[in-house]
């Protein structure tokens, strides 16, 4: 009896502590299961789901405008709500996107699109936690962000795919298994939609950007518009909404810390870690096997398993136990080596979201904040999955700005992983972007700190972002700020 009793006890606190985080953040980056308030079960406590796609259809778009836009928050102009990506008889993918206009006026300012990594991270992490217009400081207390891009872009937040943030679908054959054709087409029934609600940004550059599992989602949907850009027909018909398939004004895109070429950026893994002084001689033999065994099975198509492996090497979403890094670090955030656990501030938004109050002005209603882990289960062969092919694509189409970076302090996808899927990234640029000198970047010539480490060729360039990890817009907000302004530019890089 006190052997049941025993291991009942174990068991209970493995599962109480077990983390849902996504691939590539750390604990407090999403909750550990799905959100909803006991107020929203009164109907119209928190307000009601605002269906975009339906009111476009039946009121057009000025009304959409009208009912979408958010009130006291943060003082600025916004727009929220849901688009239905996806109908069939058996399932409704609903799909969550908030909007802000430039905070300086300007109507022809760039658009940037965020797409968080997890997958199953909300985007709603990046735009309270790292580049947005607000930033949490505490679950209940909100102020504008003096570092956002906000301040002169105009930025689009989408939670992506279905089961991320408030994005679901309302059965389990919504959820995608695939980023190529799935997430992307959910993401661009999603913009034509936008488009047809603000017709007017059809005049301003569109830039698509991500971090980590972006690696997938970037290159995803910036080829997927890139090809029916060129060709209209491969829309297979009209919107959702009955209207016209739209040109988009697509310019570039930026990848942060991104898995993008996993199966020759696993071979980065080893370097990383024991020059970084996280495994000793021993250890690194241990990572190895592990290293190997992932590129093996990536290369038999055995995709799950591949994850498995990697899954208990270092990311531990799914392994049930602490993964193989956690063991002989001690740390708790592979994000930035030179922290133990992360920011509690990366914890703040979901609560803050899931208050009646800001449900109601967001127009989410008694909606889910989903976790993300249903998300994720229903991706995990998708892990390993390549996106060179399309990212060469758009490499060699050559008139779109692209940036990769890295923060140098990064674990879970560092400079070396990113640096080794690049060494053999098949484009006609190859040869000169290796044989490219290295520049030594500062924001500012006079400044006395180096923001980083660039190489550029033509139209694409490579960052490593100095004293940044994973999370690097959080990390060093000013560097990041500034290569992003070069993103949309397209200004050098300069010493």
């Amino acid at each position: 009896m006190l052997k049941a009793v025993v291991c009942i006890f174990f068991l209970w606190n493995f599962l109480a502590g077990r983390s849902d985080a996504a691939f590539g953040s750390a604990s407090k980056h999403r909750p550990k299961e799905d959100l909803s308030h006991p107020k929203c079960f009164t109907k119209g406590a928190c307000g009601s789901r605002l269906d975009l796609t339906e009111i476009l259809k039946s009121r057009g778009a000025k009304k959409a405008r009208e009912l979408s836009q958010v009130s006291d928050i943060g003082n600025i102009t916004s727009y929220s709500g849901f688009f239905t990506t996806s109908e069939t008889a058996t399932n409704k993918n609903n799909m969550f996107y908030w909007y802000f206009p430039a905070q300086n006026g300007d109507e022809k300012a760039p658009l940037l699109i965020w797409l968080q990594g997890g997958p199953g991270g909300s985007s709603m992490f990046g735009l309270f936690s790292e580049m947005g217009p607000f930033e949490l400081t505490s679950p209940s207390e909100l102020q504008l962000r003096d570092s956002s891009w906000n301040k002169k872009y105009q930025m689009l937040f989408i939670d992506n795919p279905v089961g991320a943030g408030f994005s679901s679908p309302t059965t389990d054959a919504g959820y995608c298994n695939n980023t190529k054709e799935c997430v992307a087409s959910n993401l661009y029934s999603l913009l034509q939609q936008f488009y047809v609600m603000f017709p007017s940004l059809l005049d301003v550059p569109l830039f698509v950007t991500g971090e980590s599992y972006g690696g997938h989602y970037v290159p995803a949907i910036s080829y997927y518009i890139h090809e029916r850009n060129l060709d209209l027909t491969k829309c297979n018909g009209d919107t959702i909404l009955g209207t016209p398939c739209q040109k988009l004004p697509f310019q570039g895109l930026a990848i942060g810390d991104g898995w993008v070429d996993p199966v020759n950026q696993m071979t980065g893994y080893p370097g990383l870690l024991y020059n970084f002084g996280l495994v000793d001689d021993q250890e690194l033999v241990k990572i190895n096997e592990y290293c190997t065994s992932t590129i093996e099975l990536i290369k038999e198509n055995e995709m799950k398993k591949a994850f498995d492996v990697w899954d208990e090497m270092l990311n531990g979403d799914v392994y049930p136990y602490p993964s193989y890094f956690k063991n002989v670090t001690g740390s708790n955030d592979y994000d930035n080596m030179l922290r133990t656990n992360a920011p509690a501030s990366f914890g703040y938004y979901a609560p803050f979201l899931n208050q009646p109050s800001v449900r109601e002005k967001i127009h989410v209603g008694d909606a889910i904040f989903n976790s993300g882990h249903e998300c994720e289960l229903h991706l995990l062969a998708d892990f390993h999955v390549s996106f060179a092919e399309e990212l060469s694509t758009l490499l060699d189409y050559g008139q779109y700005n692209i940036i990769l970076y890295s923060g140098q302090l990064d674990i879970i996808i560092g400079a070396p992983l990113t640096e080794a899927f690049l060494k053999v990234l098949d484009w006609k640029g190859k040869d000169s972007y290796l044989s490219a000198p290295k520049i030594v970047w500062r924001v500012n010539p006079t400044d006395p700190e180096v923001a980083g480490y660039v190489k550029t060729i033509g139209k694409f360039s490579y960052v490593i972002v100095r004293g940044a990890g994973h999370i690097a817009p959080y990390d060093q907000p000013r560097a990041v700020g500034d290569m992003i302004d070069k993103l949309v530019s397209g200004a050098p890089f300069k010493p």
